[in-house]
């Protein structure tokens, strides 16, 4: 079961952990991080030297996709050499290496159609900011685009294709891939263009925004998205439904399938975060829809884990109901409630992530105000404080009676985060608040082992001492015999005479935590009390008041004379 659970756990946690990589960090143009090692250092001064001219610049472009061409071994990394060539300080940081790449790719296409570079007619120096390859205006529908191949000067003195180069070269590749290459090039060739060879014409005819074929793509990713997205679903379900029959979860059948809708959703948003990298999107449409599922990827895997907390929250309040300990009762909905708060904060970094928010200034600024909320808040905090010694310390169970200071008694009923709820014998609620309980002295009578009965029997005067001492025996004898009294803890003494009777001291104590338990033996032992004391003949003493009257002969004398005189 642990294991399943575990699965499901981490299908989340891989979901959250993808999606804090692909989120797009928001970046400002910033120098690069001065080196920490002389390694670092030399590999910096390196690449440096390669893009230390626009002529340079050029030649290692050109040199990195040559090597792609042929096919080398180590084409990943010439691939990637040639995408730092590019400025990419206005691209999201999650997506440099991918625009970079697809940049890459347009631009040797382009210049593939246009004209066999020549590396002397480059500017091994240029005093101005900016070099110009090539400047055109391209006509697109009702506007038009200033695309442009140029080099710029950057921050750290390096050469790189500008930021306009990345965002109009997919205009200008579109504007000649109807093209062949020049003579005397190698056309660079992956599986897209082989795909675009056996396109139809009308699909690079272009259509509201989108060429036709861009639109086949996304038809033919949504309907992949829907598959995967029931797929999830119906093995979603399948697992839920397994899971609740065998573990006999408070889970109800109709409500399987509708649990399975955040896992679907996600499965759909992934599809379509990997279906729209393999369409050539001019960056602007790339940029909206990525940060659209970005977003959707957030909420998703936010959702996703929340359905996840519920389910391993039905299996330990399972486990918690079959045990003994009633304070597992309230552990587990408050881990469940913790658990729900910690990833909907992570969540809600993710999305405001996903919005390019810039988290760390937001950051910044909680620590800041989190010390004013502390303080606004310390009676909150103090609570919870209260509510963790509570739940470590575990001073009474849920169902237990407890005295308090100031005369406070009454069943515990619930601990929650703030407070605690106590029934009063009056049948009143009482709350209080844990801060204030972790300071109180707690008797707790649902903690005892046993439970006392001590009386005292009020014998009348009148009753003789064999009588008194036999009736003592009788339930000494009583107390031997009994299943659920502890023996040798029972007194059964004459313990005192008052004015009024001779009392004899009765003290057990049963053998039982429950206090209906102990309220039925105490009727039976009462009864067994008054039997004993009926078949043994001793009378028991009532309060009463005496008054005794002398007959003397002066109040005889007294009374014959007030006799006679009526009579005369």
């Amino acid at each position: 079961m642990l294991s399943r659970l575990k699965v499901v756990f981490l299908f989340s946690f891989l979901s959250l952990a993808l999606h804090a990589q692909i989120i797009p960090q928001t970046q400002k143009e910033k120098t690069p991080a001065p080196a920490v090692s002389e390694d670092a250092s030399y590999i910096r001064y390196e690449e440096l030297e390669k893009l230390k001219s626009p002529q340079e610049t050029m030649r290692t472009f050109m040199e990195s996709m040559d090597e792609v061409k042929k096919g080398s071994s180590n084409s990943k990394a010439y691939f990637d050499q040639a995408a730092r060539t590019f400025n990419l300080s206005r691209i999201d940081e999650g997506e440099r290496d991918m625009v970079g790449r697809q940049a890459a790719e347009r631009l040797i296409n382009t210049l593939d159609r246009i004209t066999k570079v020549d590396l002397s007619h480059i500017p091994s120096e240029h005093n101005g900011g900016k070099w110009y390859f090539r400047k055109q205006a391209i006509v697109d529908g009702d506007k038009t685009i200033a695309a442009e191949i140029a080099i710029e000067k950057n921050a750290d003195g390096a050469w790189r294709f500008s930021p306009e180069t990345v965002n109009t070269i997919g205009a200008l590749y579109t504007s000649v891939s109807h093209l062949k290459v020049v003579d005397g090039v190698v056309e660079y060739k992956n599986w897209k263009t082989r795909l675009k060879t056996h396109m139809p014409e009308w699909t690079s005819e272009e259509f509201l925004m989108f060429s036709k074929g861009q639109w086949l793509g996304f038809l033919i990713i949504f309907i992949l998205s829907i598959l995967a997205m029931s797929l999830m679903r119906f093995l979603t379900t399948i697992y839920i439904h397994d899971l609740v029959k065998k573990e006999s979860l408070d889970f109800k059948e109709k409500d399987h399938y509708k649990s399975t809708l955040p896992f679907g959703l996600l499965a759909f948003s992934l599809t379509w975060m990997g279906g729209i990298r393999v369409l050539e999107l001019d960056m602007e449409a790339y940029t909206i829809l990525i940060r659209a599922f970005y977003i959707l990827i957030a909420f998703t895997s936010v959702w996703s884990s929340l359905k996840i907390v519920d389910l391993i929250s039905m299996h330990f309040t399972k486990i918690a109901k079959d045990t003994h300990n009633k304070f597992d009762d309230v552990l587990v909905p408050m881990l469940s409630k913790t658990s729900k708060v910690l990833v909907i904060a992570f969540g809600t970094i993710l999305v405001a992530h996903s919005l390019t928010f810039d988290i760390g200034s937001i950051l910044a600024g909680l620590g800041i105000g989190g010390v004013a909320v502390a303080l606004a808040a310390k009676d909150t905090i103090s609570n919870l404080f209260g509510s963790v010694t509570v739940i470590m310390d575990r001073p009474f169970l849920i169902g237990d009676y407890v005295f308090l200071d100031k005369g406070l008694e009454g069943t515990v009923e619930e601990v929650g985060f703030r407070s605690t709820r106590i029934r009063t014998p009056h049948q009143s609620l009482v709350s209080l608040p844990n801060n204030v309980l972790a300071n109180m002295a707690i008797d707790n009578y649902g903690m005892r082992g046993s439970r006392r009965f001590k009386t005292f029997l009020q014998m009348d005067y009148s009753t003789p001492v064999e009588k008194l001492e036999e009736y003592c025996e009788r339930l000494r004898y009583l107390c031997k015999i009994h299943p659920l009294i502890e023996p040798q803890a029972a007194q059964v003494y004459i313990n005192d005479v008052t004015d009024k009777s001779i009392n004899i001291l009765f003290n057990i104590f049963f053998k039982t935590s429950q206090g209906d338990v102990e309220l039925s033996e105490r009727h039976k032992m009462i009864v067994e009390i008054l039997k004993i004391a009926q078949e043994v003949g001793v009378k028991f003493a009532y309060p009463s008041n005496m008054v005794v009257l002398e007959k003397t002969d002066e109040l005889q004398n007294v009374k014959d004379a007030r006799i006679e005189s009526s009579i005369l």
